[in-house]
């Protein structure tokens, strides 16, 4: 990533917070934010109602695809697509991850290659998984959560979140470490 992203993100995440009347210890709503954005978001089984068979969509949600959110777009607007199959902790996850990309303005591109490989940006992906994390669990709310006696299974639930994720934000973005120089 860019020198500076992560603190932009950071940012990012305090100010569209703010708009929508949270703080960094709140737990983010991400249909809440995508509405605040003007951005759709639907399940990826409302693609029936726009010519997918119920058989194409359940090729898109089976356990062994792993599908978890898209997003569509259509000149300026665009639509966010998630698996309904999955946890609402893993919805809140790729939600934010597709909002992020929109809010980065990522170049929108084909989701796979001419010869059918998945397309991948790297720097993207990365940016938007940063930025997601953020917006989930901002550094000043996981910081407060853990120094406040909290653990992760906790702050993850506190957030709305994996552990998993709760424990990667606490560690990368370095309150693990600043907590340990507190105590010692």
């Amino acid at each position: 990533m860019r020198r500076g992203f992560k603190t932009e993100a950071e940012a990012i995440s305090q100010e569209l917070r703010g708009e929508i009347g949270l703080t960094d210890h709140d737990r983010l709503d991400c249909a809440e934010l995508a509405a605040h954005l003007v951005i759709e978001i639907a399940s990826v089984t409302a693609l029936t109602g726009a010519g997918a068979t119920a058989a194409d969509v359940n090729c898109v949600i089976a356990d062994d695809i792993g599908f978890s959110a898209m997003t569509v777009y259509r000149g300026t607007k665009c639509k966010i697509f998630y698996n309904p199959c999955h946890p609402p902790t893993r919805n809140a996850n790729s939600l934010a991850h597709e909002l992020a990309h929109v809010l980065l303005e990522h170049v929108p591109g084909p989701a796979v290659t001419k010869h059918g490989m998945r397309h991948w940006d790297q720097i993207q992906e990365e940016e938007a998984d940063w930025l997601a994390g953020a917006l989930l669990v901002p550094r000043d709310g996981a910081l407060r959560w853990l120094a406040g006696g909290g653990d992760m299974t906790g702050g993850a639930a506190r957030f709305g979140v994996s552990a998993q994720l709760f424990t990667w934000r606490a560690n990368h973005t370095g309150v693990i470490a600043q907590l340990r120089r507190r105590a010692a």
